[in-house]
């Protein structure tokens, strides 16, 4: 099912939640008003590495390494500072919601490239950052996207997906679902949201790459970076009012790569459309939207 993430990218983007929050809310903030309502001039993180002084001599080596240390300077934010930034934060991302339906409204790239940038300081094995973003605009790659899409997703409802899974969906993409979603005979889901976004931002991993001689150099905990990177890249786009979908074309990453003339060393990892929310979005309705506390952590 192109809507839902494999186990392994589950995982993944799971960590990303709590990585993406710690990077949003470094940005500064003129007042921010307290747990007890009051208002207060909040502080701005600075955490910045220094150069070290034989950085002049420094050879650099590939993703940027060198053999030199540099030291870490790094302020602390008042209690209250804290709190409040954790709330509000907490409260912008639970407004979050997986959208299905676009305004076809161009949106400005410049702000999307600024969030894929953000995405792209994310951690990663090695430090080999082991993705590239591809942002479809074209309406014709667009289309042909839909298409391989939901070729595949009609075989995926045939043969590849177990009952209980297509149940699972219903409320999102099957049987209770919005009937726009539906195709004419209702057995397979639709993707309009492929063709109605007005982009789709194209996450590929990539399992290795090759240096200057040519030499093949290995990426370490690829699923798991690109996991955490497409986190930060949900939370900077919700940041700035963009919604987005984290969709697998399972079966179809191939064709989808060869037609955006991406190397055979990269694998499609998620379908991304963005744009502004439509005027007639739905969202399948949850009591509640999220898990409970007791549920979601514990403090041993």
């Amino acid at each position: 099912m192109s809507d839902l993430l494999s186990s392994t990218k589950l995982q993944a983007l799971a960590v990303s939640a709590f990585a993406a929050g710690a990077l949003l809310f470094l940005l500064p903030r003129k007042r921010r008003e307290g747990s007890s309502g009051h208002q207060f001039l909040a502080e701005e993180l600075k955490w910045k590495q220094l150069p070290p002084r034989e950085a002049h001599l420094a050879e650099q080596k590939k993703f940027g390494e060198t053999d030199l240390q540099a030291k870490f300077v790094a302020n602390r934010l008042p209690l209250d500072v804290m709190q409040s930034r954790a709330q509000g934060f907490h409260d912008l991302m639970n407004s979050r919601r997986t959208l299905r339906f676009y305004s076809n409204e161009d949106v400005p790239v410049d702000v999307v490239k600024l969030c894929i940038a953000t995405a792209g300081t994310s951690p990663s094995g090695a430090h080999h950052q082991p993705w590239y973003f591809v942002v479809v605009r074209n309406p014709e790659y667009k289309q042909k996207i839909r298409e391989y899409v939901e070729e595949e997703e009609a075989m995926n409802y045939e043969r590849r997906m177990r009952k209980s899974w297509i149940e699972d969906l219903s409320v999102m993409t099957g049987a209770t679902s919005d009937k726009r979603l539906h195709s004419t005979d209702g057995s397979v889901p639709l993707k309009p949201y492929l063709t109605e976004a007005p982009l789709i931002i194209a996450l590929f991993k990539q399992t290795h790459v090759y240096d200057a001689d040519g030499k093949k150099v290995d990426n370490y905990y690829v699923n798991e970076s690109c996991g955490i990177a497409a986190g930060f890249l949900i939370a900077a786009l919700h940041n700035v009012g963009l919604a987005t979908l984290t969709s697998t074309p399972m079966g179809a990453e191939n064709k989808i790569r060869e037609m955006l003339e991406r190397p055979a060393n990269e694998k499609l990892f998620l379908l991304m459309p963005v744009g502004y929310p439509a005027h007639d979005a739905t969202v399948p309705y949850r009591m509640p939207l999220r898990k409970p506390d007791h549920e979601l952590f514990s403090i041993q």
